[in-house]
């Protein structure tokens, strides 16, 4: 080309490739501009696991047990919802059951989407907290329920209970064992004290231990009540966890309506999870995040 010749950029012949450097081949491929719709769902999501570990000893037989049953059946087809409209969050669901002794009813925790749940019908024994602690202690962990630690949400722990440890004097080096997880200290944690639990100083006493925060622990003094907390404390939950990340971003004293917690479905916030390997921050706190359920008259001031 000659000094003076003007360069014309459309007659040029970029061969088979476009003139912005991009590799799309102009004479066989239009370029397009992609619809978002169709990138998001191709994103990966990030898991949420929300973990109900569940009183099966033996004064749990009969209506109680039963209250538990009908509130987790019904309260998975709103967690499959609540799925469907975040498109971040990845909702799984792991059940601990404890007596006596205690076992994982999930080995792993299952996706909501898929995820189908078979009514307790076996309850016996006394009620060990301890083996709750270590089970959980064991199972919170990056080779375990947290393999998939980037970019997941923190853990929302459902501790549902009729009485106080039949192992009082022995849960709580387990307990003190289990808050140096880093996992667990990340998680929102609440624990429901039913009927006589409800009326014991002591399981009232251990389940403020476990979540850190008074405010998370719920009396429920009746079956009925019992299925509304069940259900109502999950659902705020994973609505506030989504939405808050992990502890270090989240207001405890901050209270927001029904309509407020909507809304995080709408806008969902990018997730903070607590680093895989590296030291736990400083600035770190360890109570369990105040639920945004404000007060209720369980008797009568709300109904499912």
């Amino acid at each position: 080309m000659a000094d003076n010749e003007i360069f014309d950029l459309d007659s040029f012949d970029f061969g088979e490739f476009d003139s912005l450097d991009t590799g799309v081949n102009v004479k066989r491929q239009p370029v397009q501009t992609p619809d978002v719709s169709n990138i998001v769902t191709f994103l990966k999501k990030r898991a949420m696991i929300v973990i109900f570990v569940i009183d099966i000893s033996g004064s749990m037989k009969g209506a109680r047990i039963g209250a538990v049953n009908d509130a987790i059946r019904n309260v998975l087809p709103e967690l499959k919802k609540r799925e469907k409209g975040n498109t971040s969050a990845e909702i799984k669901v792991a059940i601990l059951e404890f007596s006596t002794n205690a076992h994982w009813r999930t080995l792993i925790p299952e996706p909501v989407s898929t995820f189908q749940f078979t009514d307790i019908t076996d309850v016996y024994g006394g009620t060990n907290y301890g083996k709750v602690f270590e089970k959980l202690n064991e199972k919170l962990s990056a080779d375990q329920f947290m393999s998939s630690t980037a970019g997941a949400y923190t853990p929302l722990i459902v501790f549902m209970t009729d009485g106080k440890p039949s192992d009082m004097g022995l849960y709580r080096e387990t307990l003190d064992e289990l808050k140096q997880n880093k996992w667990f200290r990340y998680s929102t944690r609440v624990g429901i004290a039913i009927e006589e639990g409800a009326l014991s100083a002591d399981c009232k006493r251990v389940l403020t231990e476990f979540t850190d925060n008074e405010k998370n622990v719920y009396e429920a003094k009746n079956t009925a009540i019992l299925a509304r907390q069940i259900k109502l404390v999950t659902l705020t939950g994973v609505d506030s966890v989504t939405h808050q990340g992990s502890v270090q971003n989240s207001n405890p004293q901050q209270k927001q309506s029904a309509s407020q917690r909507r809304s995080f479905w709408d806008v969902p916030e990018q997730p903070v999870s607590p680093p895989a390997e590296e030291p736990v921050p400083v600035v770190i706190e360890t109570a369990s995040p105040t639920l945004p359920i404000g007060e209720i008259d369980w008797d009568n001031d709300f109904n499912f």
